[in-house]
């Protein structure tokens, strides 16, 4: 029998950890020998060629073992003598499983454990031989494989906060944390690098501490292809300052748990604030009182921000809300404060009036309340309606009446009151317009001194004199407030005569009119009484008037009187009939003297006279332009008709004085009607004028005038003859 040795060789190429799950590579060169090679990995059997490369894996401290299975598929006989031979890494180790020799006939086999336990994470190789010996001689090629071993090494890691750089972790490791803000984070890179040849797996990574979290894991279990790295990180998140500790545990396939503490501290900047010399602590929220300083002088507070906390803080905002309240000696901001810093600056208060005035100091998001008091006079104001008092102010500046009753008033109080710690000056309180209805009762001398704490009382007092809102404007000083009252409906006029003429009247005559209420009546009256005439077919008479001139008169009755005055005429007024038939009707209206508010019934009560058609009365005969032998006579007088049918002329002659005709009937039909349709006869009414010449024949050295003694006249109309109206000549 031959007997072969199989050479150690090493081969540099890389083949993956996976290759375990591959068929082998048969070599180049691959002899036939006489035996079928083949291992089972789990429920796989594969065979194996001789000369072909077998790739093993495991991890540092682990082994990976193999049974091989070597059949004799000759026909002879083969003897092996000796254990397989290992030339090269001595991470591998084989063993047969039978005593030596072995001799196997056809079809018999022979198993040989083979065992890969790696001590670094570099690549290892050897060649495995088997010397055997056949009869008869078959091939001359021996029993030899390959063999590559693949390690996985997977280290882990974090990354330093201070310097970036990786540091490697081991059981016992600690991860320190930066100081960090509460209710901020900070993190730490975790890595795992695989720094063998094999895939290896990270199985598990947990956490312990309520401050820390795990954040960016992969899926577990999770590969790590060598040369590869898995990352991974652990985040502190403190929600209250002081130190937290936690474990981060690291399971890593093959290898022993790795356990790491960690460690972190929390810091927060508390800022606190003082106020005053010695200081005194004070508290957002809280009010800050300033000292209490005269009116338009100032006052001031030092105030001491102090940063308490562990971290840094930076003061960005100081300032304050509120007209008389600023800041003062302020550093440029915004300043960085670092724990146990202060900054300092002045709160200032200058009030503009007396009392206690309020604003506010805003530092980052801190507020405070600003409180101080002017010292000085302070007035308030407030008046009692309906036995409430109202207070005024701010948005408030209404004294409200309820609504009083034309010819009634109303009245209130309204007080003014020193709430300041001075005596206070009042120059001036009045009513801002003149002819209101509002008005002032009982105002003091002024200027009028007012106490501190004293109250002075003033009544206003609204006596409305129209329907609807009336406003005006109260001054103290020069402190305004609006007067405000509405006045309703005055009380109905009470019943009324009117005096005077009444059924009918003479005409041309002059009667005397009066006016006169029932009841007095609260306020002053004024009114006009109107005078109307009608005819049904006459012109009006246009000297029917009152004796003022005019057809309307105004009058007054004064309050609480009952009697209209008409002006200087007094209580009666005279009135002109007029020489025209008709009827006179005298109207009146009413109204309020103050606020003219209409009184007038809607149905007044009037008065009528009636100036009757009637027969012709004569004025005035003349006797004109004589002459020894005739003259002419001249008749006035009026007709109410406006209408003259004759005259009769009757003359009585002196003793011994003879005259054919003594008596003359004169047809004035026709030269009336001329007048008194002639537009220009209506401004003299029914009145008319007749000039009639005579002429005589008398008896030379003679004359007229001494044979006429006396002339009568009468004239007539539809209605009647006149009475006789006689002249005389001598």
């Amino acid at each position: 029998m031959d007997s072969h040795k199989i050479m150690f060789q090493i081969r540099k190429r890389f083949i993956p950890a996976m290759l375990l799950c591959w068929a082998f590579a048969s070599a180049a060169s691959a002899q036939t020998i006489p035996f079928l090679m083949q291992y089972t990995l789990g429920n796989v059997t594969t065979p194996v060629d001789n000369a072909s490369i077998l790739p093993l894996s495991a991890s540092i401290g682990n082994s990976q073992t193999l049974q091989i299975r070597v059949q004799y598929r000759g026909t002879g006989k083969v003897t092996i003598e000796q254990q397989p031979i290992i030339s090269g890494s001595t991470a591998f180790t084989a063993t047969i499983n039978q005593a030596l020799p072995v001799t196997l006939n056809p079809n018999d086999a022979v198993f040989f454990t083979l065992r890969f336990g790696p001590v670094t994470a570099a690549a290892d190789a050897a060649q495995l031989t088997i010397p055997f010996a056949e009869i008869p001689s078959t091939t001359n090629s021996p029993i030899s494989l390959a063999l590559q071993g693949y390690t996985s090494a997977i280290v882990p890691s974090y990354t330093s906060p201070e310097d970036n750089n990786a540091v490697q972790l081991t059981p016992g490791s600690t991860i320190a944390f930066p100081d960090t803000l509460v209710g901020q984070s900070a993190f730490v890179g975790l890595g795992f690098t695989n720094i063998g040849t094999a895939t290896g797996q990270v199985t598990k990574v947990s956490v312990t501490g309520t401050a820390f979290q795990l954040q960016n894991l992969p899926l577990f279990p999770a590969s790590v292809i060598g040369g590869q790295t898995v990352q991974m990180r652990v985040v502190y998140r403190p929600t209250a300052t002081g130190p937290n500790t936690g474990t981060v545990l690291l399971e890593i396939s093959g290898a022993t748990p790795i356990s790491v503490s960690l460690r972190g501290n929390a810091v927060a900047p508390k800022l606190t604030y003082e106020l005053g010399n010695p200081p005194a602590a004070i508290v957002p929220g809280a009010t800050v009182n300033l000292p209490n300083v005269e009116v338009g002088q100032t006052s001031s507070g030092l105030v001491r921000i102090t940063n308490t906390g562990t971290a840094p803080t930076t003061v960005t905002t100081v300032s304050t809300v509120g007209a008389n309240f600023a800041v003062t000696n302020l550093p440029l901001l915004p300043q960085v404060l670092a724990p146990n810093a202060s900054l300092v600056f002045a709160a200032t208060f200058t009030p503009s009036r007396s009392g206690v005035q309020t604003g506010t100091l805003i530092v980052n998001s801190d507020v405070f309340n600003l409180s101080g008091s002017g010292l000085g006079p302070l007035l308030s104001y407030s008046y009692v309606a309906s036995g409430t008092t109202v207070t005024l102010g701010g948005n408030n500046s209404s004294i409200i009446f309820s609504p009083v009753r034309i010819t009634e008033s109303a009245q209130l109080g309204f007080d003014i009151k020193n709430t300041g710690t001075t005596t206070a000056a009042i120059q001036n309180i009045g009513v801002g317009t003149t002819n209101s209805p509002f008005s002032i009762l009982n105002s003091p001398a002024l200027p009028a001194s007012l106490a501190a704490g004293a109250t002075l009382r003033v009544n206003i007092k609204f006596e409305p004199v129209t329907v609807g809102f009336a406003s005006t404007t109260l001054l103290v000083d020069n402190v305004a407030f609006t007067l405000t009252g509405s006045g309703t409906t005055p009380p109905a006029l009470p019943a009324y005569t009117i005096s005077g003429p009444s059924s009918t009247a003479a005409p041309l005559t002059q009667p005397t009119v009066g006016l006169k209420l029932a009841a007095v009546y609260p306020v002053a009256l004024t009114g006009t009484l109107t005078l109307g005439t009608s005819s049904s077919s006459l012109p009006a008479d246009p000297s029917v008037q009152f004796a003022t001139g005019g057809r309307t008169v105004t009058f007054r009755i004064p309050a609480n009187t009952t009697d209209a005055v008409f002006g200087a005429f007094g209580t009666q007024l005279g009135l002109q009939t007029g020489t025209v038939a008709g009827t006179t009707t005298l109207t009146p209206s009413f109204a309020t003297l103050a606020g003219n508010v209409d009184l007038t019934p809607a149905s007044p009560v009037t008065t009528q006279f009636t100036v009757a058609p009637a027969a012709p009365a004569l004025l005035s005969a003349q006797v004109l332009n004589a002459t020894a032998s005739g003259f002419t006579l001249q008749v006035t007088g009026f007709s109410t008709t406006r209408t003259l049918t004759g005259l009769n002329v009757q003359f009585t002659t002196a003793s011994g004085f003879k005259m054919p005709v003594s008596t003359f009937a004169i047809d004035t039909k026709l030269i009336a009607a001329a007048w008194f349709q002639n537009t220009a006869s209506q401004a003299f009414g029914g009145q008319f004028r007749v000039s009639i010449p005579f002429t005589f024949q008398v008896p030379a050295g003679q004359s007229i005038l001494t044979g006429i003694t006396a002339v009568s006249v009468t004239s007539t109309n539809e209605s009647g003859t006149s009475t006789a109206l006689q002249t005389r000549l001598q």
